[in-house]
């Protein structure tokens, strides 16, 4: 069987991006499903779903009779194959496949059940609930839900397989799901995975059958990295920051006077975190004296800005703890003896963030909340992303340069049952550090959580999300990460109406200018080849 000729008739109700790459996976799955299994081995984000369901879809034109099966195993693999059920809805397959079932409701008899099975086009199941529906509905009834099926899909494949001391080993529902297989009409599996261990890919091909067809292009990259700003709004956290903001006012007003009027907010704080509080402090012979461009003209001046930076340094940094580190982080800091006469009035105002409370979902069972108290407005944000894109195989890289911060979505994640969470800083041992990115690149670690210090020699290519929790002082650190983090689905989560928006307009100004410089040398490469064609003609 291959593609009919009017294919792209039954695309044009989808809406679906149509990728080369997709439509030349499913020919390929055509030509080989009706005689062996497939392996497809692309990496995440390379839309290894809508393959399978445009697979189905072929499929169903030749045979209207056929049934499918797109079936997971992974921790939460009902709310994985629930995703794949909402995706096909979404993107229009509903109208040309049929009946989509999720079987794991509650309320339904065993006969409504067996019926239900019978009469869809694709059953949406994890592995167990399918496993235990077919062997009550077979042995009770004596109806097999298998009879026509024409391809199952196992999403997430490399969950078939299970760790023993001597290799690996079948999961005992797939161990049923086989047994049943050969039994029955012996349909083809459509295994999906995204895995770079060779030694887990062959063990794969061997459960599937040493005929299994390998389609793998682990050097698909479906987008560069695609940045997507996500911003959040909390009222309590945009009137402190103003706050804060209004107090920054006096200093910098001091600073302008003294050094240079036409100096910008961002360019004093930019200095305050530059060294120059230190050469202010150590009093010079005699003036006026040079600090870095700029001439203090008596000692007055100089007295009057040492104190309006120690003020600004501390007012600044009382708001990147407000806006990037723990809410305890922050009240610690602004109550702290030393600060209180700085802070009085935003001590009050902060009372606000103590008694807000966020519900934060369970991994495994997201309709349990977990209530926590004192979660920066970000954490909760981050983990709904990390929930969405783990659930779907991802690896997701979760950056914060505050080691409170980090500790904490750390411990939230392990007590919300995230499988296989790491944190590393730079109080990580090394050899504890060089395991845990060696885990990561191999693909065994979900979440890692990291700071800049734990993240040196970090290889963000093997990220499949990553999740910015603070834009730097330095933006050109954040344009760094994103060049070594090719080929990823890149998140900066932003506090509305704060002050780090204007951070992330100059972050976002560097990328589209970064993004056109490579456009513009894409442009110069092939006029340059085209020249050379030309020369070579000639």
């Amino acid at each position: 069987m291959s593609l009919m000729t009017d294919f792209e008739e039954l695309l044009e109700g989808l809406d679906i991006e149509k990728r080369d790459y997709q439509l030349s996976a499913v020919n390929e799955i055509i030509e080989n499903i009706n005689e062996k299994s497939i392996l497809l081995n692309y990496p995440y984000g390379t839309g290894k779903t809508v393959i399978a369901l445009l697979a189905f879809l072929i499929v169903k034109q030749e045979n209207p009779n056929a049934q499918f099966i797109f079936t997971s195993a992974r921790e939460a693999a009902g709310l994985r194959c629930r995703q794949a059920l909402e995706m096909a809805k979404k993107f229009g397959f509903i109208d040309k496949l049929g009946y989509l079932y999720d079987p794991t409701g509650k309320g339904l008899s065993l006969r409504q059940k067996s019926k239900m099975y019978q009469a869809s086009s694709v059953i949406f199941s994890p592995i167990t609930t399918l496993m235990n529906d077919h062997f009550e509905i077979r042995s009770k009834l004596k109806i097999d839900i298998f009879h026509n099926i024409s391809i199952c899909v196992i999403d997430e494949a490399t969950d078939i397989l299970a760790r023993e001391m001597t290799g690996f080993r079948l999961s005992k529902y797939f161990e049923a799901l086989f047994r049943a297989r050969t039994k029955g009409n012996n349909f083809p599996v459509l295994a999906l995975t995204g895995t770079r261990d060779k030694q887990r890919a062959k063990a794969i091909i061997k459960l599937l059958g040493q005929e299994t067809h390998l389609m793998q292009r682990l050097d698909l990259s479906p987008y560069e990295t695609i940045t997507k700003i996500q911003k959040i709004r909390r009222e309590d956290y945009i009137k402190i920051d103003k706050m804060i903001s209004t107090h920054i006012t006096k200093p910098i007003e001091t600073i302008q006077k003294h050094l240079d009027s036409k100096l910008s907010r961002l360019e004093i704080i930019k200095l305050s975190y530059g060294g120059i509080l230190d050469r202010l402090q150590s009093e010079p012979k005699d003036y006026p004296f040079k600090v870095s461009k700029y001439s203090i003209k008596d000692n007055e001046a100089r007295e009057e800005l040492v104190t309006a930076f120690l003020l600004l340094f501390k007012l600044t940094h009382s708001r990147l703890l407000l806006l990037e580190s723990t809410p305890g982080e922050f009240l610690k800091y602004i109550e702290d003896e030393e600060n209180k006469e700085i802070f009085k009035g935003i001590i009050e105002a902060s009372k606000e963030i103590i008694s807000y409370r966020v519900d934060l979902p369970r991994y495994d069972e997201p309709e349990e909340k977990t209530t926590r108290a004192l979660v920066q407005p970000k954490v909760s944000a981050a983990i709904d992303l990390i929930h969405d894109h783990v659930i779907r195989g991802a690896q997701v890289l979760l950056f914060t340069r505050y080691l409170a911060l980090g500790s904490q979505i750390s411990a939230l994640l392990k007590a919300l049952k995230f499988p296989d969470v790491s944190y590393i800083s730079g109080k990580t041992l090394e050899d504890t550090r060089r395991r845990t990115l060696t885990e990561f690149e191999n693909g065994n670690v979900n979440v890692l959580v990291f700071t800049p210090l734990g993240g040196r020699g970090l290889n963000l290519e093997a990220a499949d999300v990553v999740i910015h929790l603070d834009i730097t002082t330095n933006v050109d650190d954040m344009i760094q990460r994103r060049e070594r983090a090719r080929g990823c689905l890149e998140y900066v989560l932003v506090l509305e109406e704060t002050s780090e928006e204007g951070k992330v307009k100059e972050y976002q100004k560097l990328i589209d200018d970064s993004d056109k410089e490579e456009e513009e040398e894409d442009e110069l490469s092939v006029e340059s080849k085209n020249n050379l064609e030309d020369e070579n003609s000639g």
